[in-house]
């Protein structure tokens, strides 16, 4: 017995001595949120004070000392983070990841970001000191102070690699990141180019993709076209990969005293970005004598992208504009290496790349390029025959002025600054919305808009000769901007803007919904306060689904018990996408089965999953339902002529079978949105079974639905729980009768450290 009780003994203290050091371990790797700390290098005393949310207002003496403490405060709660996305551009996750990820970095080797991002570095440092460089240095010594003295983040412990500094590079590479997830080309152009090719501009016109008369700017017959295909997928596959979320869309308006009901203008921005673990979004107060920024801050960046002051607000949305053209090129038969280029022949150049692997051997790959940008064949399985494709783009063509014009942002103080801030941005495209206190509300369309020719439609792979080359930008008073309109505000929504010189602007515009509903609640209400701002940021109804649903209605004739519930369940939703709804389930299984036996005899099931991962397909659905003589109704497969009642017949027939077969016999009481629409977001390591309950936030039943304003979206295949996969990155709402009482909320929350009581106390 005394054996026993001495092994019990001797047990119970092992575990205690486990406990204790996992306690004291998962202490030591916490973000500091009181207390004092000596950083090298200030020249005077910082005060920060966290409020209940873990956000940090620091106070400085003078700027140098503000971005110093703020980059090491960002990178104690953002560090893991930061060192993802500064890897994503130059193709450096391998040396975290393994070969899981050497695909995705293949793929952004051949994008050359990195090479770019080191000659904007240099460029920056030659042209002497800038605000907007000095603050960046004082940053980014904030951040390597950490990195040096600081806890080492549990990511770094499980991955098994080290911390390491960060230079001016990175902050580039974050930005080229972000600018290429703004973009939609790279899905929808090489699509466009393999349909257009295989079915004609007849089908292209009754898919409203192209935003311009297909029929004036067809190149028929392009060798391999259906292998272009294999580009979006690629695409695709590769931004499903990354372990950091994508930027995807945004809602925002502003309305003017005219409308407010104090009197003084009221501004609303929700950026919607993937979900993810941590959110995309640090929210801090910077203060000193010559600045002051209350803001929102990417991981790696020293300028907020979405701030307000006393004086001003700004926010953002994605323009949706089109600055990426493909060309292929025309190569020389005798000479593989050689090209014709106008009335020249050229040589690609090559460069080599070596590839960092942990646990496994480097690769070396060659990246060639022609005069439009990179060839992007070499990384895409399917286009290996294909002629040599290269990618312009607007990005990495014209000298990058985001770091400045992110400075500018957050040292505004009136209109004129913005606006001068606005005219600078190059790409990605993006809707600058702006607020302040003397009353004015504007919206600029900010990008370099390329003045393509005539013949020239952008959405299809060019001809690389010289004939499709673009002839210079637009002047930004060109682009479409409003400032102080009389009807009383500003919005977008991603939306097709207005005409200009030049007409509609090609882009990847998302469908009018959510424009449309932001316009039927502010067009006739001229008393909004903050209490009507929120109800539209959590706005749940889908205007543009009822037009769908009357045409649905009209051609379906319900046989039988289960039929005639299913279409009562329609027949009864108005729009809404509360949890306890059964319409939001029922109408989008019923809409992607439409669109599914409408398209896949024609697209072919690749085409058809190809089509569904852009911003097109979103666009499509209303335009092809709404159309009874659509030539996408006939089923080619068939010797019938299909119209729109016998397909939608079809697909009611088929969503009633799914629901059947997913609930059983009773799939009618089981039926609601809120069980089917949950929410989780993913950690890089939530992957992993064991502890994912500890890095991922969720799941959640989520409300709202895809192009509502409350835009929760998910995969529009039909098949899924309808997860959600990105949403509103933060709400936000800045009053300007009461600024320091303005409103905002993040997904999850401000820490992305997993042992931080700040890390998901806002994701209820």
């Amino acid at each position: 017995m005394k054996i026993l009780k001495r092994i019990l003994i001797v047990i119970v203290v092992l575990l205690l001595l486990l406990i204790g050091s996992i306690y004291f371990y998962t202490q030591s790797i916490k973000p500091t949120y009181e207390g004092n700390l000596e950083l090298t290098g200030l020249q005077a005393e910082v005060e920060v004070f966290y409020d209940d949310y873990g956000i940090p207002h620091i106070y400085a003496e003078n700027q140098d000392d503000l971005y110093l403490a703020f980059g090491y405060l960002h990178a104690q709660e953002r560090l893991w983070q930061m060192d993802l996305l500064r890897r994503i551009a130059p193709g450096r996750l391998s040396e975290l990841f393994g070969t899981e990820m050497l695909e995705i970095d293949q793929f952004f080797r051949t994008l050359s970001i990195d090479q770019y991002s080191e000659r904007m570095a240099k460029n920056l440092v030659e042209e002497g000191d800038s605000p907007e460089l000095i603050a960046s240095k004082q940053y980014l010594k904030g951040i390597n102070q950490f990195v040096e003295n600081g806890y080492t983040p549990i990511e770094y412990t499980l991955a098994g690699v080290e911390k390491s500094p960060f230079d001016l590079k990175d902050i580039y590479n974050v930005i080229g990141y972000m600018s290429f997830s703004f973009a939609h080309a790279h899905k929808l152009d090489p699509w466009a180019t393999a349909i257009m090719d295989k079915l004609g501009p007849a089908y292209m016109n009754d898919l409203d993709v192209m935003n311009v008369d297909p029929s004036t700017a067809f190149i028929p017959n392009y060798p391999n076209a259906e292998a272009y295909m294999a580009l979006n997928q690629q695409t695709t596959k590769v931004l499903n990969g990354l372990p950091l979320p994508k930027w995807l869309g945004s809602n925002s308006w502003v309305v003017s005293p005219q409308k407010s009901a104090t009197g003084k203008v009221l501004f609303a921005n929700d950026p919607h970005i993937d979900y993810a673990a941590p959110s995309v979004w640090y929210e801090a107060h910077l203060n000193s004598p010559e600045m002051e920024v209350y803001g929102y801050f990417v991981a790696g960046l020293p300028f907020g992208l979405l701030v307000h002051n006393q004086d001003i607000a700004m926010g953002l949305t994605m323009f949706e504009n089109d600055d990426i053209d493909f060309y292929q090129e025309q190569v020389l038969k005798s000479e593989g290496n050689q090209y014709l280029y106008k009335s020249d022949t050229l040589e690609f150049n090559s460069r080599s790349e070596t590839i960092l692997v942990k646990d496994s051997e480097n690769i070396t790959m060659d990246v060639r390029s022609s005069v439009h940008g990179p060839i992007v064949n070499d990384v895409v399985d399917g286009l290996e025959n294909a002629p040599p494709t290269s990618m312009w783009w607007a990005l990495t063509a014209i000298d990058n002025s985001m770091l400045k014009v992110a400075y500018q942002f957050n040292a505004a103080k009136n209109i004129d600054d913005v606006r001068e801030a606005a005219s600078n941005i190059h790409a990605a495209g993006l809707n600058v919305m702006y607020g302040d206190k003397m009353g004015n509300v504007a919206w600029w369309a900010s990008a370099k808009l390329p003045n393509r020719p005539e013949h020239v439609n952008s959405k299809l792979v060019l001809n690389g000769n010289g004939s499709d080359d673009f002839e210079g930008f637009l002047d930004f008073s060109q682009n479409p901007q409003a400032e102080n309109p009389p009807w009383g505000y500003v919005y977008s929504a991603n939306n097709q803007p207005d005409t200009i010189d030049t007409g509609l602007y090609p882009g990847y515009y998302l469908p009018e919904d959510r424009g449309r509903r932001i316009v039927d609640l502010l067009e006739n209400k001229n008393d909004v306060d903050v209490s009507y701002m929120e109800n539209m940021l959590t706005d749940d109804i889908n205007p543009a689904s009822q037009d769908i649903m009357q045409v649905l209605l009209e051609e379906l004739v319900p046989i039988g018990e289960e039929e005639l519930a299913l279409y009562n369940i329609l027949k009864e939703w108005n729009g809404e996408h509360k949890l306890e709804n059964k319409g939001p389930a029922v109408y989008q299984a019923l809409i992607y089965r439409v669109m599914k036996m409408a398209c896949e005899d024609e697209m072919g099931t690749d085409g058809l999953e190809a089509f569904m991962s852009t911003n097109a397909y979103k666009r499509s659905v209303a335009f092809v339902i709404k159309n009874a003589q659509s030539i996408w109704w006939d089923d080619v497969n068939t010797a019938e002529i299909e119209v729109r009642g016998t397909i939608i017949s079809k697909a009611f027939k088929a969503t009633l079978d799914h629901f059947e077969s997913k609930f059983g016999s009773d799939y009618i009481s089981k039926i609601t949105w809120g069980e089917l629409h949950t929410l989780e977001h993913d950690h890089p390591f939530g992957a992993i079974e064991m502890i994912r309950p500890y890095f991922n936030v969720g799941p959640l039943n989520a409300p709202s639905g895809v192009e509502v304003l409350n835009n929760i979206g998910y995969s529009m295949d039909g098949d899924s729980e309808y997860n959600a996969t990105f949403g509103p990155s933060t709400r936000r709402i800045v009053d300007f009768s009461d600024i320091d009482n303005s409103r905002s909320i993040l997904p999850t929350g401000n820490s992305g450290n997993i042992f931080s009581p700040h890390y998901k106390d806002q994701a209820e």
